[in-house]
C-alpha cells in the first residue's frame, strides 16, 4: 500500500555530534523525515481521521566503539555517514554552510524525479542554451525526454540540462528553487538553501557536509538515481535523429575504487572542488561528502575504507518493524529500520509497540535499556501481522 507524506514539514532538531571516542549513529533515513500515512485503511471505520504525524527521535549512542583510526582529509568540511540508517561515522567542521557547486544537482534530480515520469518529451528553452559551465550542448527547440536530460545532469553535470528540467518542472527557475527549498524542509534540513538548479555560485546558496549527505542518502532511495550516477557511460541519440550525445561520468571512483556506486562532483571557484560518493559493501551503503577539498580522490577513498572496515549495518528483524496491527489494519514502517554496529558487534534489542485505532509506534532498546529510537507506523494491508490487538507489546530481538 503505498504511504504519502502529510505535508507539514517536522521541525529542525539540533544534531549530537560524535564524541571523541566514539560515534554516533542514527536510524533509518525514514526516520528523520516525515513518518507516512496510508491514503486508505486508516482504520475498519470510515471517514476515519488521519492520524497526526509523531515526531521521531533519531540520534542514540553507538553500540560499541570502532578501533581503527578515523581518516583525517583536506576538506573544509567533510561528512561520512552510513546511508541506511543515517548514523554519523566521521565528521570534519559538517555544520559548516558551504557553497556546493554541482552537486546541487543531487537535489534537482531528487525533485524533478518526483514530479516528472522520465518518458516526458520536453522543449529546450533558449535561455538554457545561453547557461554558463558544463554543458551537453542542448539546442534551443529541441525536443528531449526527461530520462535523457537526467543523465546528462548527472554524468556530464549539464548546467543547460538543469536549467531544462527545472523550467519543464516548475516554469522557471524561481520557482524551481522553491521546490527544492521545499523538499529540504520536508527532510528535516535547517542549514540547506537553494538559489537555482545548476549550482552556480549565488548569493544565499548553500549546504553543509552533513545535509548533503542526507539528501544523497535520500536520493539513493530512487532506482533510477542509483543506477544513474553509477553509470560509467551513456549513449543519448537525439528524437530528430540528427546527432547522438556520449556522456561520460567525471566521478573517477567509479574506476578507482571497488565497490563506488556514486555519485557526483563539482567545482566552482567559490566552492572549489566538491564531492560526493557512495560505495557498497555487505550490504552497507555509505556515502561521503567533501566540500571545498583539493585531494577529493585520495580522501573519499580514506573515508569509504574506513567505514567499510569498521562498520557494518544491521536491518531490525522485519517481522518485528512490521508486525502489529489493529482492527485488520497492519501498521508498517515501509523504509525498513536500520542500525550501525562496529565489525563483529550483534546486539540484543528489544522493542515496545503502541497500537491505537487509527495508528501506531515502536520504539526500541539495547540490552541495557537504552532508547535507541521511536518510530511511527502506517497502515498497511499488504504483510503478514505477528502481533495482534490494541495497546502495547514487547519481545526481544537477538541479531
Amino acid at each position: 500500500m503505498k504511504c504519502i507524506r502529510l505535508p507539514s514539514a517536522p521541525p529542525c532538531r539540533t544534531r549530537k555530534k560524535p564524541a571523541a571516542s566514539g560515534f554516533f549513529l542514527c536510524f533509518a533515513a525514514c526516520v528523520a523525515l516525515f513518518c507516512c500515512v496510508a491514503v486508505v485503511g486508516l482504520s475498519a471505520k470510515r471517514g476515519a481521521a488521519v492520524p497526526e504525524v509523531l515526531p521521531v527521535s533519531v540520534t542514540v549512542p553507538l553500540l560499541g566503539e570502532s578501533t581503527g583510526s578515523p581518516p583525517q582529509t583536506y576538506a573544509m568540511a567533510a561528512c561520512l555517514i552510513d546511508g541506511k540508517s543515517g548514523a554519523v561515522l566521521y565528521e570534519k567542521s559538517s555544520n559548516l554552510h558551504l557553497p556546493m557547486a554541482s552537486t546541487t544537482k543531487i537535489m534537482t534530480a531528487l525533485v524533478v524525479l518526483e514530479r516528472l515520469p522520465l518518458d516526458t518529451i520536453v522543449t529546450v528553452p533558449k535561455e538554457a542554451t545561453l547557461v554558463e559551465g558544463s554543458s551537453i550542448y542542448l539546442r534551443e527547440n529541441e525536443k528531449i525526454t526527461v530520462k535523457e536530460l537526467l543523465y546528462g545532469l548527472l554524468l556530464e553535470s549539464g548546467n543547460d540540462a538543469a536549467h531544462t528540467l527545472a523550467v519543464a518542472a516548475a516554469g522557471d527557475l524561481p520557482s524551481f528553487a522553491a521546490l527544492m527549498n521545499q523538499k529540504a524542509a520536508a527532510l528535516g534540513l535547517c542549514d540547506t538553501h537553494f538559489e537555482n538548479p545548476h549550482g552556480l555560485s549565488a548569493d544565499g546558496h548553500y549546504t553543509t557536509a552533513y545535509e548533503l549527505a542526507r539528501i544523497t542518502a535520500e536520493a539513493m532511495k530512487n532506482e533510477f538515481f542509483r543506477t544513474t550516477v553509477a553509470t560509467k557511460k551513456h549513449i543519448s541519440p537525439s528524437l530528430d535523429g540528427e546527432l547522438t550525445r556520449y556522456f561520460f561520468n567525471h566521478n573517477k571512483l567509479l574506476r578507482l575504487y571497488d565497490g563506488a556506486v556514486g555519485v557526483k562532483t563539482g567545482f566552482t571557484k567559490a566552492a572549489g572542488r566538491c564531492l560526493v560518493s557512495a560505495a557498497e559493501k555487505d550490504g552497507s551503503l555509505f556515502i561521503a561528502v567533501t566540500l571545498d577539498d583539493g585531494n577529493d580522490w585520495n580522501d573519499h577513498m580514506a573515508m569509504l575504507s574506513y567505514a567499510s572496515a569498521q562498520f557494518d549495518t544491521v536491518e531490525i528483524a522485519a517481522e518485528h518493524a512490521f508486525g502489529v496491527y489493529a482492527h485488520q489494519t497492519h501498521f508498517s514502517n515501509p523504509d525498513g529500520i536500520f542500525l550501525t554496529v562496529p565489525k563483529g558487534n550483534a546486539p540484543v534489542i528489544s522493542y515496545r509497540a503502541s497500537i491505537s485505532e487509527t495508528h501506531g509506534t515502536v520504539e526500541y532498546f539495547d540490552a541495557n535499556g537504552t532508547p535507541l529510537g521511536k518510530f511511527s507506523l502506517c497502515p498497511d494491508k499488504n504483510a503478514d501481522a505477528h502481533e495482534t490487538g490494541v495497546g502495547e507489546k514487547a519481545g526481544v530481538i537477538s541479531k
